[in-house]
């Protein structure tokens, strides 16, 4: 059991330390850690056996490389990945370097753009430039939105 810093209060949480998935209990709320000869593997939030974000910015679900960074983070709601605010995407991946890799925005468990248009899947080569796109609505894949053009008068 460990104390965590909750607004202005503490709430109580257990952790459980697992070398395989089938040791998380049925119904598990708490945190989970899984360790394969000593390496962290991932961390993973519980509430009533479904992966939940403890907090706001504090994904369900962090997958570590063999050296401790981050390789990808997964945010859920209720067992389901969903973008925790609208201008963060459920799913982050990460180069070695730390750099971001890819995002995927979900809205209720599918992949969905970003309220503000911003696509479903975005890709990034390990120099930052942008290396693709995809758009889907409610799971599915649709045509990127058209941008309206203002034409300029001489």
């Amino acid at each position: 059991m460990e104390l965590l810093p909750n607004s202005l209060s503490f709430r109580v949480i257990a952790t459980i330390d697992v070398e395989s998935e089938a040791e998380i209990p049925a119904g598990f709320s708490g945190r989970v850690r899984l360790r394969v000869d000593g390496v962290l593997i991932y961390v993973a939030w519980y509430i009533d056996g479904l992966l939940d974000d403890p907090a706001r910015r504090t994904p369900a679900y962090t997958r570590h490389r063999y050296d401790g960074r981050v390789k990808y983070e997964m945010h859920y709601r209720r067992g389901m990945l969903h973008d925790p605010e609208p201008d963060h995407p459920a799913v982050r991946g990460y180069f070695p370097n730390g750099g971001v890799h890819y995002e995927e925005r979900y809205r209720n468990g599918l992949r969905h753009d970003g309220p503000d248009g911003t696509p479903a899947i975005r890709k990034w080569r390990p120099d930052g430039t942008l290396r693709r796109e995809l758009h889907s609505e409610f799971g599915r894949p649709v045509k990127p939105p058209r941008v309206k053009h203002l034409a300029v008068r001489a």
